[in-house]
This record gives C-alpha cells, structure tokens and sequence, in this order.
C-alpha cells in the first residue's frame, strides 16, 4: 500500500513537471516523507531532480533564446543562496510560508482580474537580480525558491517551451548543489541510492507523456495550468504556516 502511494505521487507529479517544468517534489517528496521521513525523502529525490531537469532541458533547449534574464537570475540566486545558508537560519519559516502564501495569492488575483498583464524587458531588467538574490536566499536558508521563482516567471508571458526552459535551468543549478551537498555530507546509503534509481521508472514515463500532453495546450489553457499550480504550492504553504 505504500509503496503504491509513493508510486502514485510520483507519477502525478511528473506528469505535471513534464507539462509546466515544476510540480515534482512539490507533491512527490511529502509524500513519501510520510513514509520514510524528510530526510530519506529529499536525498531520494534529489537525483531524479537533477536528471529530470537535464532531460528537460535537452527537450526545450531551441527556446533557450527566448528566456531572458537568466544571468542574473542564475548569479544572483547562486550568491543569494550562499549567503541564505549562512544568515538565514533562524528566520522563522511559519511565518515565511504565510508572506509567500499571500504573494502568490494577490499574484493569481491580479492576472485573473488583468490576463493580460505582463512584465516587460526593460522592466525585468531590474527587478530580476532583486528576485534572484530573494530565491537564492529563500532557497539557502529554507529550500522554498520555487513560488518566487513560478510566479515571476510566470509574469513574463512567455511561450510554454520558453517558460519551462527557464525555470528548470535555475532549479537545476539549485538541484545540483544540493545533490553534491547531500554526496559530500554522506547521507546517500546504498538503499537511498538504490531507491533513488528505480524511482526514475515511473518519473520519466510520466513526466514524457507530460511533456508529449504539454505540446498539446494552449498558452491560455497553459497558463491556467501555472496557476493551478500556484494555487496548490500556496495551500501547501498556509498548511506548513499553520500547522507544520
């Protein structure tokens, strides 16, 4: 029975990472925290982030040029992270849920009632280091960067291709540092690797018959996918705020 829970959050979330390019260890990984605990959750998860993400990448890579901003995105976040780890720690993180809960809430209200509101080049030209540095530093002292990142991404209006191209490319960077922490720390046992491994069976089935359901979308209907997205991440933040 467990098993075929884990196994089912698995799928879901990949099928949902195959089509918005997020959703996989948002749902996978309290899950099967259930179960295991957080600690066996996250290192299991954290190779099949970095080879979904690789996948992923190598599937939408002829858009990379219409993702902007990435630079200061991916050097921003990187030193915003660093220094998250260091200064960050007893931020509480009930109350960090709370703020991003509502940032994502006023976010979705403000597209619903303005669809076609969008943040342009010249402007995200200098919000964009200021929302690295904030993911980097949420990421480091709390690994929540991805809302920040799904919402202001989302802003940019880009095609679906484009969108996904850009926010696998920064939680890649962030996967990866993880997964070379969680190596050098030593909490990958021959089980969690093992588990890790056959984890990526369901994953990548899913997750490309995402990506196949992707192609297949509208960008308003993708769009509409994005925010239900939001929506679940912000529930799961107010449940952490209030309950965790």
């Amino acid at each position: 029975m467990e098993l075929a829970v884990i196994l089912i959050a698995m799928a879901i979330g990949a099928l949902i990472k195959g089509v918005t390019g997020a959703g996989l260890p948002q749902i996978a990984i309290p899950v099967i925290a259930t179960f295991l605990g957080v600690e066996a959750a996250v290192v299991i998860m954290s190779i099949p982030g970095v080879l979904t993400n690789t996948w992923l990448l190598a599937q939408h890579r002829h858009y990379r040029t219409e993702a902007r901003d990435l630079p200061w995105l991916l050097v921003m976040g990187t030193i915003g992270a660093v220094v998250g780890t260091w200064l960050l720690k007893s931020l509480d993180e009930r109350i960090l849920s709370l703020i991003l809960a509502g940032v994502i809430f006023l976010y979705i209200t403000v597209f619903l009632s303005k669809p076609h509101l969008s943040l342009p080049a010249h402007v995200t030209r200098f919000t964009s280091p200021l929302v690295g540095s904030v993911a980097g530093l949420l990421q480091g002292s709390t690994g929540m960067s991805g809302p920040v990142l799904i919402t202001y991404l989302h802003s940019f209006r880009m095609r679906r291709e484009a969108y996904v191209f850009a926010l696998t490319l920064l939680f890649q960077v962030y996967a990866l540092i993880q997964t070379i922490t969680l190596v050098w720390v030593g909490l990958y046992t021959q089980t969690r690797l093992v588990y890790s491994l056959l984890s990526l069976i369901p994953i990548m089935l899913f997750m490309r018959g995402g990506v196949e359901l992707g192609k297949k979308l509208s960008r308003r209907t993708f769009e509409y996918a994005i925010l239900v997205v939001m929506f679940a991440t912000a529930v799961k933040l107010i449940y952490d705020g209030l309950f965790a």
